[in-house]
C-alpha cells in the first residue's frame, strides 16, 4: 500500500520532469535556429550586395591582393579520382584533356580505384591521349583503403605539379579553367580556391531541381562568406589546391567520409586563405532517384557532423572576432541544426500530451519558429535561385507552392542528417557508398543503410499522421503545420521510392 500510495504522488513530478525536458529540448531547437536564420540573412545581404557589383570589381573586393597576370604559369596536376565511374569516365578525361594551359607544365592523372569496366576505358582513354603528346597517366593502387581520401592521398605522391586540380567523376571543368583561376595563387598565403558548380540534369524532376537549388543556395552563401572572410566549407571537386598547404596539413584524412571539407577546415584554421570564384563554372551531374539521394545525404550528414565536433575545440580556441566566431559556428553545425529538426518532429506527438498550449509562452515560441521558418524559407529559396542561376518566372501561386515544396523535402533531409549523426555518435566514421549518377543510377546496387533510411521514412509518415490526430483530439492546433509538412516531404520521397521499386524512379 506504500508502495502504491508513494508511486501516486511522484507520477506527477515524473510527468513535470518530463515535460520540463521536452520543452527545453524544443526552445533550445527553436533559439539556435533564430540565430541560424539571422546569421544568413546577414550573409545573404552581403552576398547580393556583391553580386551587384561588375565582375572586376568583384574580383578585386573579394581578393584585393591578387592581380590576374599572363606570365604567371606554376605547374599544375589535374587529379582525377575515380571509382567505378564507367558511365562518366570518358567524358571526365576528355574535359581534362582540354584545359589550356602550357603543355609542359600540366599533367593528368587519372586516379583509378575501379573494380569494374571503369579500368578499362579510362585506360584506353588515356592510352589514346599519351600518344596525342599529352601527359597523362593511368594510375592505380593495390587497394582501396580509405576510399577517396586515400586515393587522393597515393595520388599525390605521383604528382609533380606545385597545384593540384581536383574533378570528381561526374564533373566537366570549361576548358579556361586553369587559365582563370591559377593567377589567384599569386598570394603566397592562399591555400586553397573554390569555384562555382552547374548542373546538365537540374531540370530532369522536382528532385533535381531541389538538390540544384539547395546546393545553389549553399555557393550563393558562400559569396558572402569569402567576401567579409569567414569560414567556409569546401565541396572538394572543381577546385585547386597549393600543394606545400596540403603537405603543411597532413594531406586528406582517410578516417573521414566528408575528407575535403575536413582539410578545408585544417587550412582555415591554419589561417591559410581561401577564394571562391563562382563565375567560374564546372558541370556536373545529380542523383536522378530518391535511393541515391537518400544514401548521399546520409554520409554527408554523417561526414559534416563528425567534421564539426572534431574541430570545434580548435575553433573555439581560435582566435576571431565574435562575429566570425558565430558565424564559424553556424556553418560548422548547419548539419546539426537540419538534424535537431528532426528531434523535433519526434517531440511533436509527446508535446501533445505533455505541455499545456494555453500557455502564452508556448504559444508565442511556436508563432515564433512558423515566422522563422518562413523568413527562413523565402530567403533560402532566393538564394538558391540565384545560385543554382534558374530563368524561370513562375507566378505568384506557383512559387509560394514551389518554396512550400522546397521547405517541405528539408524534413526528409533531416531524417538522413539525425541517421548520419547517430552513426557518427557510434563511430561509423569511415564507411564511404559511391553516389552512382545519371543511368549508373538504373544498375547500381544500393547498401543496406538505403533500407534503413526507406524504413525510417515510412515510420515517420506513419508518426506525423498520429500526431496530427492526436492534435485534432486534443485541441493542439499549433503543431499540426509541421507535422502535415513532414507528411508532405515525407510523402513525396515514399511516392518517389513506390515509383522505383515499380521499375519507374524518375522524381517527377
Amino acid at each position: 500500500m506504500y508502495c502504491r500510495e508513494d508511486l501516486k504522488e511522484s507520477f506527477p513530478m515524473l510527468l513535470g520532469l518530463l515535460s520540463f525536458f521536452v520543452q527545453t529540448v524544443f526552445f533550445v531547437v527553436v533559439a539556435y535556429f533564430a540565430l541560424y536564420v539571422l546569421l544568413e540573412l546577414r550573409i545573404l545581404f552581403i552576398s547580393r550586395r556583391v553580386e551587384r557589383c561588375k565582375l572586376t570589381e568583384l574580383t578585386e573586393a573579394v581578393q584585393p591582393s591578387l592581380r590576374v597576370g599572363d606570365d604567371y604559369k606554376p605547374s599544375v596536376s589535374v587529379l582525377l579520382p575515380v571509382h567505378n565511374e564507367s558511365f562518366v569516365v570518358e567524358r571526365l578525361i576528355d574535359a581534362a584533356c582540354r584545359l589550356r594551359y602550357p603543355a609542359d607544365l600540366l599533367e593528368i592523372l587519372v586516379l583509378d580505384d575501379s573494380s569494374d569496366d571503369t579500368s578499362r576505358l579510362a585506360r584506353a582513354r588515356v592510352e589514346q591521349y599519351a600518344a596525342r603528346g599529352v601527359n597523362i597517366r593511368h594510375v592505380c593502387r593495390n587497394d582501396r583503403q580509405g576510399y577517396k581520401a586515400g586515393n587522393l592521398a597515393h595520388g599525390i605522391h605521383q604528382a609533380s605539379g606545385e597545384f593540384f586540380a581536383i574533378f570528381d567523376a561526374d564533373f566537366v571543368p570549361p576548358p579556361d579553367f586553369l587559365l582563370k583561376t591559377i593567377p589567384y595563387f599569386r598570394d603566397p598565403q592562399l591555400g586553397f580556391l573554390q569555384t562555382g558548380i552547374g548542373y546538365e540534369n537540374k531540370n530532369k524532376s522536382f528532385l533535381t531541381r531541389f538538390q540544384a537549388m539547395e546546393m545553389g543556395h549553399q555557393q550563393y552563401v558562400t559569396v558572402g562568406l569569402s567576401e567579409e572572410g569567414d569560414m567556409a566549407s569546401l565541396s572538394g571537386s572543381s577546385c585547386v589546391w597549393r600543394k606545400s598547404c596540403v603537405e603543411v596539413l597532413g594531406g586528406w584524412n582517410t578516417s573521414m567520409v566528408t575528407e575535403d571539407v575536413d582539410l578545408g577546415y585544417r587550412a582555415q584554421f591554419g589561417e591559410w586563405k581561401y577564394a571562391y570564384l563562382r563565375d567560374v563554372v564546372s558541370m556536373s551531374l545529380l542523383p536522378e532517384s530518391v535511393s541515391a539521394f537518400r544514401v548521399q545525404r546520409e554520409r554527408w550528414g554523417r561526414g559534416l557532423i563528425h567534421s564539426g565536433f572534431k574541430h570545434v575545440r580548435q575553433m573555439l580556441h581560435q582566435r576571431m572576432p565574435l562575429m566570425k566566431r558565430l558565424h564559424a559556428i553556424s556553418m560548422m553545425f548547419s548539419s546539426v541544426l537540419l538534424a535537431s529538426i528532426y528531434v523535433l518532429v519526434l517531440l511533436s506527438l509527446p508535446l501533445n500530451y505533455l505541455v499545456d498550449f494555453d500557455n502564452a509562452t508556448m504559444q508565442w515560441v511556436l508563432l515564433a519558429f512558423f515566422g522563422l521558418v518562413a523568413v527562413w524559407g523565402l530567403d533560402n529559396a532566393f538564394g538558391a535561385r540565384k545560385g543554382a542561376r534558374l530563368d524561370e518566372k513562375p507566378g505568384a501561386l506557383r512559387t509560394l507552392w514551389g518554396i512550400y515544396l522546397y521547405i517541405a523535402m528539408f524534413l526528409p533531409m533531416a531524417w538522413y542528417y539525425f541517421a548520419g549523426g547517430i552513426r557518427a555518435l557510434l563511430g561509423v566514421h569511415g564507411e564511404f557508398n559511391r553516389t552512382p549518377k545519371g543511368m549508373d543510377e538504373r544498375r547500381a546496387r544500393m547498401p543496406r543503410i538505403n533500407m534503413i533510411l526507406l524504413a525510417g521514412e515510412l515510420f515517420t509518415f506513419v508518426y506525423s499522421m498520429l500526431a496530427i490526430l492526436a492534435a485534432v483530439q486534443k485541441g493542439n492546433y499549433f503543431l499540426i503545420p509541421l507535422n502535415f509538412t513532414v507528411c508532405v516531404g515525407f510523402g513525396m520521397v515514399l511516392f518517389w521510392s513506390w515509383r522505383g521499386i515499380r521499375g519507374n524512379e524518375q522524381a517527377t
